[in-house]
């Protein structure tokens, strides 16, 4: 160990500290040796450099130092080390509060009680509400069963849904499973539905003209129906609504998991700026490829994913827990069920076997995109606060 020099604190523009930094991110181990001062006297800092063979770089890097003490070379190495100290205790004095963590690697937040208790509230509300599936009827698109709530909270609720669900009062599934001839009046509602095209997705619309090249590929129905009359919630609130166990349960969990921790960090408005963004966006992504029958916060938890691996490249100290071989679990599932999409759109396309998968496979993707997007933003950085 070789003593390089010796500053003093009263030297209006040289930091011991700083330089000292400057080194280790060079590559030369050292030490800041302070010596305070007594009664009022001046404090020095000695560096040692540890390796005696590095001396003499030390030294010339001294030089340079001392020509250019304000360069950013020097400089910003420095700022940058106090900012992540800083951050690293905002992040031990957040961490060290005592909150419900159950299943989660950081207290619930707020929002994220809201958006739990209202997914799981809703999921019940339909399940106890959602109507036996009806009978097909010839001619007439096979749409899915649909509670109050799903009607009030899906992407959009095409006019067709509102005539066959007017259908089905004037002529009962009992009526058509008896194979009962229809009345007048539900004769010229089935004539009204036949007439009112809507929108099932691109994804359709592509399978069909490519199965039969004779018809048209345009579209004359209406797009964004109850949308355009100022039902702007369902732009968002198909994150809210599942349809079966399995489905809520594993989104829940992944929400948990991933959305504590980014609330945790972020707090109250700009995480739900943040869901509000990746929902709205995958959402809408998933009605142009498939139309308004999807649901499920699937979209929003891949859009966290997407977020965390983000914050996790571009500022590391802020602690985000997204463990690779979990990243990896998520990216395979998400892009496996893409490459066996693809498969069965071939399989439609080319032989009379047409599976239907039901994943929003687009709003999965999309979604993991715009959440990194937004990752990559200084907005969503961790700030020097506790609580929104």
């Amino acid at each position: 160990m070789r003593l390089l020099t010796v500053i003093s604190s009263n030297e209006p523009n040289l930091n011991a500290k700083a330089f000292s930094f400057y080194l280790k991110n060079a590559g030369i181990e050292n030490e800041c040796e302070r010596i305070p001062g007594f009664q009022g006297k001046e404090t020095l800092f000695r560096i040692w450099i540890i390796d005696e063979d590095q001396l003499d770089q030390a030294e010339t890097l001294f030089e340079d130092y001392q020509t250019d003490p304000q360069g950013s070379r020097f400089k910003i190495h420095y700022e940058d080390k106090l900012k992540i100290d800083h951050l690293e205790e905002i992040k031990k004095e957040r961490m060290s509060q005592k909150g419900f963590r159950f299943l989660s690697p950081s207290p619930y937040g707020k929002l994220s009680i809201v958006i739990i208790v209202a997914v799981m509230i809703l999921f019940f509300w339909g399940q106890t509400t959602r109507p036996p599936p009806y009978p097909k009827l010839h001619g007439i698109p096979q749409l899915p069963n649909l509670s109050f709530i799903d009607q009030a909270l899906l992407y959009d609720l095409p006019t067709f849904v509102e005539l066959r669900d007017q259908l089905l009062t004037i002529y009962p599934p009992s009526a058509i499973e008896a194979k009962e001839p229809p009345p007048q009046e539900a004769l010229v509602v089935i004539a009204e539905m036949r007439k009112t095209p809507f929108w099932n997705g691109l994804y359709d619309r592509v399978v069909n003209h490519m199965q039969n090249r004779t018809l048209p590929f345009s579209y004359s129905g209406s797009m964004f129906e109850k949308i355009g009359q100022g039902q702007i919630w369902r732009l968002v609130t198909p994150i809210l609504l599942h349809f079966d166990f399995i489905h809520i349960f594993f989104n829940l969990l992944w929400f948990i998991l991933l959305g504590n921790q980014v609330e945790y960090r972020l707090g109250f408005w700009r995480y739900l700026i943040l869901i509000l963004i990746a929902g709205i966006v995958a959402n809408t992504a998933q009605y142009l490829m498939s139309g308004p029958f999807f649901m499920g916060l699937s979209g929003v938890v891949t859009a966290l994913a997407g977020f965390i691996f983000a914050r996790q490249q571009v500022a590391p100290w802020e602690g985000y827990l997204l463990n690779r071989m979990t990243l990896l679990f998520l990216a395979i599932f998400v892009f496996g069920v893409f490459a066996l999409q693809i498969v069965l759109f071939f399989l439609e396309i080319f032989t009379t076997f047409a599976p239907h998968l039901p994943i929003a496979n687009t709003a999965h993707i999309v979604g993991a995109f715009v959440g990194y997007f937004m990752g990559r933003f200084r907005f969503f950085s961790l700030q020097p606060r506790l609580h929104a």
